[in-house]
This record gives C-alpha cells, structure tokens and sequence, in this order.
C-alpha cells in the first residue's frame, strides 16, 4: 500500500515524482468518492430519531519502523436537524503539541444545491483542551478546532485530518483500541492498520463486540501483506439513557498491540511513572509533617486527604495526548495535577513515610479483552497502598468520597499493578453489595385539622449516596442551598417552603454525611365532605433516584446502577384529635432478581407511619430485567399506596 510522506521543499527530485503522482491519483479519488458517497445518501426519513447520519468514518494507522505511529482520518457527515449540526459543528483532534502535529487536509460542507463551502482561516483554530484551564503544566494538551459554515439539513460535512508525531523517538511498542459505534448511525466505519513488514501484533473484540458482531451487525475483515481492515456498515444508533454503561460497553471495541505481555506494558507504564518520582527533602519535611505523632494507618489517611483535598485535579485521562511527566515535588509546590502526577505525589509521600505503595493502572470503560497486553486498555490510575498489613486502594481524585471507600467505577475493574513483582491482570477491590451503600430518610411529621402540614426531614448516608450528597452541596454558599432546596420545597406542594436546613461538615472524609430540613406546606391535605386526604410527602435532599429513572415506558439500553445500593424512608404523621384513620392502604412487596421493594402503613399511639424500603443487590439490569425495575418502582410510588384518608 503506498505512504504518502509531506513535500517540505518546493524543488522536487525526479525520486519524489512518484510521490507526488500518488497524491494527485488519491486526491482524484477521494474527489470521486465524497460525490459518490453525497449521491447515494440517505435522508432524514430513514433515520428519523437521528440528528445526522455518518456517512463514511475512516480512520487510518500507520505505524513506522520505530513504533511511533501516524493517524489520518477521513468524516463524511449528513446534517439532518439542529442536533446534528450542534454535534457536528466543531469537530475537534486532540493532540500533544510538543510530541505531534496535526494538519488538516480538508474541510467543506456540501450544500444541499451541489456548491461548496470552505471555513475561513480563522474557523480552523489551535486552543487549549478546556480540561487544563488553569493548569500552565499541561497547556501542551491541545485541540485542533475547525468550526464548518453553512450547515443546514440535508448539508454534508467532509473532513480529513492527519496527526503525526514530531519527534523519532523509538518506542517500546504500539497499542491501540477503536470503537465500531456511538451516539449516532453510521453507513461505515472502518479501520486499517498497516505495519512495517515482519513486525506481529495481537488483536482481539470486547465482549459487547462479539456480541454486537453475532447480531445484525455486519463486520468485515481484510488482511493483506502489511495491513489488516475491519469494516462495519449500518451500525445502529445507541440512544442516550439515564445510567446507561459507557459506550464502549455497548458497541463493538476493537483492541490491537505489538506487547508481548504484561510484563512489557507495566515496565513502559513504570518507566514513564518513575520519571518524577524523585525523592526530595521537601517530599520528607511534608511527608514527617502530616504523619507527626500518628500511626501508619493514622499517616496514611492524613496523607492521602492532603494530596486527594488540597491538590487541585486536572480531569485528563491516563493516556491522554499533551502528557509530560512532572515531578512529585513540582506537584507538590502547583497544588494541582491529572491522575498520574497526584497518583506520583501520593505514592512519593507514602514512601517517604516508609509505607509502601505501587501504582495501578485501571480500566473503567471496558473489560480488557484476552490476549492483547497493552497500555492503551487503561484509562485511569490508583495507588494500591498496604496499612498495617492490609491492602487498601486509593484514588486521589476521589475527593468528595468518604476515607476508606473508592469510586464506583475503580470497584472490580481490570486492573495492572505497576511495581508489583507479578506483573499480570488482575481485579481491583470493591465489587460486590456493600451494606454501606445506603441512605435512610426520616420524616417527623404534624398534621393540623386544616390540612397544614410541616415537620422534619433528616438523612443519614453511607457509600454511594455519602458521596453524591457532598458532590452535590459541598461547595454550594448558603444561599445557593437555600436556592436550591426551594426546589426539593415545590415537590411536596406548590406554596411549600423550607424555613430552616443543616448539614453535617460534607468536607469531613472521615465521618458519614447527614442533612435535614424543617418544611411548611399550607392546605398539604384536602378536606372534603368530613374528610381528609393526603398523599404522604417523600421529600429528600438525596436517594429516590430509581423513580426517575423508571419513569419512561420503555428502555434502549441496559440499566447500570453500580454500586448495588439501598434506599430507606419512613414517616411519621402526628394527628390532631378529632382525626381517626379510616381505611389504611395494603402494603405492597416485590421480589425479583435482584430487586426488593417493600412498603406500608401502620397505625401509631398518636398517628400513623409510612416506611418503604427498596434494595437493589445486582449493579447491572438488562432491557429484559427494566421491566422488573420499574414494576418495583412503580409499586412502591402508586397512588393507592401513598394515599391516606382521614375521618374528621
């Protein structure tokens, strides 16, 4: 297959008039082609629930004889409505400016009446990844932005871009993963890697491909002497859903590399971590400071709520284009740093404390398929530190989690120990039902003759639903949570009002986060005829997410509630005297795999109570299991449970 190298001097040598035929002869054809492909579009009306339609993806790897590699990449896009051309708009390459270059080799859009339009010069721009504002240390991660004029329905964008490395560096190998699939239908996607001669590689499907490839998807592969194709056509649309899995869980994941093993990926993975980490008198001073007067596991948790709460976190994927190591003691003094450079700094300051610590890379998004070693397979990285004799893992940016637990996507993942004598695969901890996983809500509640409800609303959290409260209210002023909770005040009754709130220290990882608030809702129950009625209030600051999501009819994609997790809320309902209860609702309980759903009503010395509890032991539910979610769901939120009715 011909490789095209850049002309860098006008004077051309008769060697190079090969060259310079072969790029006019795949001009010509890429000419050719985007008309054939315009003709032969589809519109709107076979793809009615698209914004636009990807006609042709093409994506080109070629790999050079020192393992550096060189992707071109070909789009060709149908803009149907608004949403795709928000979509499609800017397209964006990211790239390392120090270590690539990125040049465009075409942008267009072809109107509807055959004319084409080119961007201006300064609608093909150069800016920082909006990841590192504020970050001088990794301005070097950037994106090459070009913003496409005159898009209207029926428009098709064309684009071509090539990102090469500047420098001839020789690396230790190449790796690699491509996804068959996304958020909108495409005619073909196809991918080509070419390699130098002789030189072997590995390559394998995810498990959803394997899946995906066994139904209606047609893949085909091609492999000739120095490169090997897989091309898709018609894969589907994947609709966006409320806890739906990564993408990459959903749609075939194509994964190839030159490593030999694992042992070769964790040595390349080490090497690039160890650059910075350099031990330092700073690191020691700062390390002695923290631990002063404490045991290991007393220094190992100061340590890691410094590096996870007073340094800033940059959100680059591990592997992210821009990267260049930084050493610990530089994070140290910048307060700020992406997963590798806090995970660097963490692992520094346990060691200058004497406890030991290694790095692990993890994969979140995707199972690592069989058979293929390599760097690219992780997205994030970990510190796996033993405290008195026990294993603990720690993610630094989990910074709203309370000490000891780990995010949820860090839980049971393919995971690589970097330092560790045994450099193969394994688990990372956490997976599996945490009893931890739970929030209780308590109301306390008074009911006036009147229909005038208020009272108290307290909730204790644990895991999961710890963490979402503090993401969620940490770093809120009192005003914005007064604001806020207004909102949670109109979903008990239009006129509601929350006159006073607290919340427990939601900077304090150390102890359970709790929040409650006192309401007034005026005329809450309906008096009628000698009777009263109300429908029980289940306000809460956070938990009840399973009724949103659970509201729509039907469901497109799996359900992923990862951790399992548990929801508890009980009321408590002081009557006025000349108020009896007359017929208390049937309690409801429903049991399916891996859902409990339970509810009722029991009468009390001085009123009534209301508890339901709901308990999910599954992390993943298919579109089969949906059903199931939302029927216990929907028993526990029916009016004929939460209705009560009162003699006066």
């Amino acid at each position: 297959m011909t490789r095209i190298q850049g002309i860098k001097d006008s004077r051309i040598p008769v060697a190079s008039l090969a060259v310079v035929f072969s790029i006019v002869l795949v001009t010509l054809s890429l000419g050719g082609e985007i008309d054939s492909i315009i003709r032969a579009a589809p519109g709107q009306e076979a793809y009615p629930e698209a914004g636009a339609l990807i006609l042709l993806d093409r994506k080109t790897v070629t790999v050079n004889k020192n393992n550096s590699t060189t992707l071109d990449r070909y789009l060709v896009v149908k803009i149907f409505e608004d949403r795709g051309r928000d979509e499609f708009g800017e397209i964006t390459q990211r790239f390392n400016k120090d270590g690539q270059t990125v040049e465009v080799l075409q942008a267009c859009t072809h109107r509807p009446d055959g004319s084409i339009v080119k961007p201006e010069a300064r609608a093909i721009s150069d800016v920082s990844a909006p990841e590192v504002a504020g970050a001088m240390a990794y301005t070097n991660a950037m994106l090459k932005v070009v913003s496409f004029p005159a898009l209207e329905p029926d428009a098709v964008i064309e684009y071509r871009v090539r990102v090469r490395p500047k420098k001839n560096a020789k690396e230790d190998g190449f790796s690699g993963t491509v996804t068959f699939g996304g958020f909108n239908p495409a005619l073909k996607r196809e991918f080509t890697l070419i390699v130098p001669g002789g030189v072997g590689y590995s390559h394998a499907w995810s498990g959803a491909g394997e899946e995906v490839r066994g139904s209606s998807l047609d893949l085909v592969e091609v492999v000739e002497q120095d490169s090997h194709t897989w091309t898709a056509t018609n894969t589907p649309q994947i609709f966006r859903e409320a806890a739906m899995p990564d993408i990459e869980r959903l749609v075939p994941v194509l994964s190839y590399s030159s490593y030999k093993d694992w042992k070769q990926v964790a040595t390349k993975l080490r090497k690039d971590f160890d650059k910075g980490r350099v031990a330092s008198p700073v690191l020691k001073r700062t390390a002695d400071s923290l631990a002063a007067g404490k045991s290991d596991a007393e220094a190992a948790r100061a340590i890691y709520l410094f590096v996870t709460q007073q340094v800033r976190s940059i959100w680059l994927d591990y592997g992210d284009a821009g990267y260049e190591t930084n050493r610990a003691q530089d994070i140290l003094n910048w307060k700020y740093g992406d997963s590798r450079d806090k995970n660097r700094l963490l692992v520094s300051l346990l060691d200058a404390r004497g406890i030991s610590a290694t790095p692990v890379a993890l994969s979140t998004s995707l199972d690592v398929p069989p058979g293929v070693p390599s760097p690219d397979a992780f997205d994030w990285l970990a510190t796996l530190a033993t405290v008195d004799g026990k294993p603990m893992l720690f993610d630094p940016f989990a910074e709203y989690r309370i000490y000891g637990t780990i995010p949820d996507e860090d839980a049971g993942v393919d995971a690589l120990l970097l330092d560790s004598a045994s450099t193969q695969l394994t688990k990372s901890p956490g997976a599996g039902p945490n009893p931890a996983d739970r929030a209780v809500t308590t109301a306390q509640l008074v009911l006036e003759l009147n229909g005038n409800l208020s009272g108290t609303v307290t909730t204790m959290t644990g895991g999961c639903y710890d963490n979402s409260l503090r993401e969620a209210w940490r770093n809120r002023t009192s005003s914005d949570r007064k604001r806020a909770l207004a909102q949670t005040a109109s979903s008990i009754k239009t006129g509601a009002q929350i006159d006073t709130f607290w919340f427990s220290d939601l900077a304090d990882l150390t102890e359970p986060a709790a929040t409650g608030f006192f309401f007034t809702a005026p005329r809450y129950a309906v008096a009628q005829k000698g009777e009263l009625s109300l429908r029980v209030p289940t306000p809460a600051v956070v938990g009840e997410e399973l009724f949103w999501l659970t509201a729509s009819a039907r469901r497109t994609n799996p359900v992923e509630t990862k951790p399992a997790r548990g929801y508890e809320y009980t009321c408590k309902i002081k009557l006025p005297r000349g108020l009896k209860v007359d017929v208390l609702p049937d309690s409801v309980a429903v049991s399916a795999a891996g859902i409990t759903a339970r509810g009722g009503w029991a009468k009390t010395a001085d009123g009534v109570s209301f508890h339901y509890s709901l308990r999910l032991t599954k992390t993943d539910y298919s579109v089969a299991e949906f059903a199931q979610l939302k029927a216990a769901a929907d028993a526990l939120s029916r009016p004929q449970l939460r209705e009560v009715y009162f003699l006066k």
